[in-house]
């Protein structure tokens, strides 16, 4: 090889080795060494070329390198900070700085199992990088891997003991486990380390909240927002915690202020729907999980608070359509099959209920309401083996559970076997002292008259009766009282007018619906809110109001010409305050229309069934001593009970 050649060639060999060509470089000097073995440039260039690999191992990547990635990085662009960070760790293997900004950047686009193992390699290259170890623990904590999170905190915190960031995740996955003392004991190491590290206090706030401590949480999330007054997470908490003291009003004054620092926080929109609902604010609950929605698309959580709504509104069909799309969203989700179950068992559905409970049962073997509802609906077919059997799955899962108990003893009363429902009904009040329906079941079962049925009790039965409560009277019982007493009052009337008339417990309507065509004002009171949906959705009503019979009688603006109530005296028993209150209060003379169960003794009795009977010697009595006279009364079939009708008094009163 010539000089002129051997200069070409080592200048070409220069050039490749600027633009990275290495392997043409190596192949040039190795023909000028073969031709020239002792010349010092292709020598010293072949040298070189082996010494980057080895001393970028080593050294580590230029500072503008780094620099570079981490702007990337802070700058949001994640997935471009990935790319050229794992092109890096092939240049640099061994630059754990590197491997950390890769791990950060897959964590950021939640790619927790890569995050994961970039962490890892920083810890195998740098054993005593404290940060490192810290940061595996938290994407070990998102993987569920909790023992193996604390592992790698316990690792940081050996190597740095002041370190109060990995002594609050600590505590985090701490009350990931259940350990919510220990967790608590973590975040004030973390906090008498670091005094204003509002996270520590949120997180502390949070487990409190878990632990049943809500003064204590809301103590902490205010530390909290002292420290970082625009903490949206802590005012989102705070709400949580509110709303489980059932302080409403506050839970949604600390929802709005986490939505107004963070616009887009969807699950204080569909906490906030929660709340509303259980305010009765029924309407602007779904505005609310509509704004979750609009945020968060595939928010399963939200369809499921909907369906429950519109549930309570009475919108079955939409109910399950909002249940459909929380299971499109997430299939096992056990709650939204067990909700799907509640609408389907209202619409009267009853194996089609039975087959969600049992779905939300595959999916959550503990589930006691499941079990509890499934007993239910077990119940309204008449299965009383299997809705027993069901019962008891659910109390065997939750041992307190008073309502399951209260059911059992309906379950048992509906078999014959009295004294077993009494033990069942005791059971529920042990637990539930306040139990009104149990306590009234037991009085009925033990002979004992009260004066009148609790109103909790007359609330939930009919507020659990709506909806089926017409098909089941009307259709399977062979109801016709409302319109045998509208015959009646219209035949009496003769001149076809009513004037104004006071539906006394108007329930679904029914009375309504016959006399509205006579009436120049009808009002309708009950105490089931469900009752008087029902009823309003008739529109024969001029005016509907939630309320309590005597607490009308004795407040309200009393001027009607008819007072009437078919099957409502059943749950009163005692209704000497309810015939002085009429007599006394009303600012004209009028009518007092009503039917009544048949009593076989003198007075009025509680039956069984839970329902008053009243002789007719009693209602004589009554009308004796407030001046009343009776211008009708017959006897009827009232409704059907066990195959056989009820027997009962239709009476006409005037006063």
């Amino acid at each position: 090889m010539a000089k002129l050649s051997v200069d070409k060639a080592l200048l070409k060999a220069k050039s490749h080795t600027k633009k990275g060509e290495f392997e043409e470089a190596q192949k040039l000097y190795k023909a000028v060494l073969q031709a020239f073995p002792k010349n010092k440039r292709a020598q010293k260039g072949l040298a070189a070329l082996n010494k980057p690999k080895q001393s970028t191992a080593k050294q580590g990547p230029p500072q503008d390198t780094i620099n570079q990635l981490v702007n990337l990085y802070n700058q949001g662009q994640l997935a471009a900070a990935v790319e050229q960070a794992q092109a890096l760790t092939e240049q640099y293997p061994g630059a754990f700085i590197i491997w950390n900004i890769l791990g950060a950047a897959n964590n950021g686009l939640g790619r927790v199992q890569a995050a994961s193992e970039a962490f890892k390699k920083v810890t195998e290259l740098n054993p005593a990088y404290a940060d490192g170890f810290n940061n595996l623990g938290v994407t070990l904590q998102d993987q569920g891997k909790l023992e193996e999170a604390l592992a790698a905190f316990n690792k940081a915190l050996a190597i740095k003991p002041d370190y109060a960031e990995a002594y609050n995740n600590t505590g985090n996955a701490l009350k990931d486990q259940g350990k919510l003392e220990e967790a608590i004991v973590s975040y004030e190491k973390a906090l008498s380390l670091k005094p204003d590290y509002a996270d520590a206090y949120n997180n502390m706030g949070n487990t409190l909240k878990d632990q049943g401590k809500l003064e204590e949480a809301l103590a902490a999330f205010n530390k909290a927002l002292a420290i970082k007054p625009d903490y949206a997470e802590a005012y989102y908490n705070m709400g949580n915690a509110l709303k489980e003291q059932g302080k409403l009003d506050e839970a949604i004054e600390a929802y709005n202020e986490a939505l107004a620092i963070k616009p887009d926080n969807a699950e204080a929109y569909s906490n906030m729907g929660v709340t509303l609902k259980d305010q009765g604010k029924l309407e602007e609950a779904i505005e609310a999980y509509n704004k979750a929605l609009a945020i968060k698309p595939d928010y399963a959580e939200a369809y499921y608070n909907m369906g429950i709504t519109l549930q309570q509104q009475g919108k079955l069909d939409e109910a399950i359509e909002a249940c459909n799309k929380a299971l499109l969203l997430k299939p096992d989700f056990a709650e939204a099959h067990y909700n799907m179950g509640n609408a389907l068992k209202d619409q009267g559905k009853l194996e089609e209920a039975i087959a969600s409970f049992n779905k939300a049962l595959s999916l959550k073997p503990d589930y006691a309401e499941a079990y509890y509802n499934m007993g239910n609906a077990l119940k309204d077919q008449g299965k009383l083996e299997e809705a027993l059997a069901a019962f008891n799955k659910a109390l065997a899962i939750k041992p307190d559970y008073a309502e399951a108990y209260n059911n059992t003893g309906n379950a048992l009363k509906d078999q014959g076997k009295l004294d077993e429902a009494i033990e069942a009904y005791n059971e529920a009040i042990t637990l539930k002292p306040d139990y009104a329906e149990a306590q009234h079941m037991v009085a009925s079962l033990s002979g004992k008259t009260t004066t009148s049925a609790p109103r909790k009790y007359v609330e939930s039965l009919f507020d659990g009766y709506a909806k089926k409560f017409e098909q089941s009277l009307v259709g399977n019982l062979e109801y016709n009282i409302p319109k045998l007493l509208a015959d009646i009052i219209v035949k009496e009337c003769g001149s076809g007018s009513l004037g104004s008339v006071l539906d006394l417990g108007c329930g679904t309507g029914l009375m309504g619906a016959e006399i509205k065509d006579y009436c120049s004002n009808l009002e309708g009171i009950d105490l089931s809110k469900k009752m008087l949906a029902l009823a309003d959705a008739k529109m024969v009503y001029d005016k509907l109001i939630h309320t309590d019979i005597l607490d009308f009688l004795a407040n309200g603006e009393l001027c009607f010409d008819y007072f009437i109530a078919t099957d409502v005296f059943i749950y009163v028993g005692d209704l000497t305050e309810l015939f002085r209150l009429i007599k006394s209060r009303n600012k004209q003379k009028g009518k007092l229309v009503f039917s009544t169960e048949k009593s076989v003794t003198e007075g009025f009795q509680l039956e069984t069934s839970g329902r008053y009977s009243h002789a007719k010697s009693y209602i004589e009595g009554l009308c004796k001593k407030f001046d009343y006279s009776i211008s009708y009364y017959a006897e009827s079939d009232l409704r059907k009970e066990k195959g056989a009708f009820l027997t009962g008094g239709l009476y006409l009163l005037d006063f």
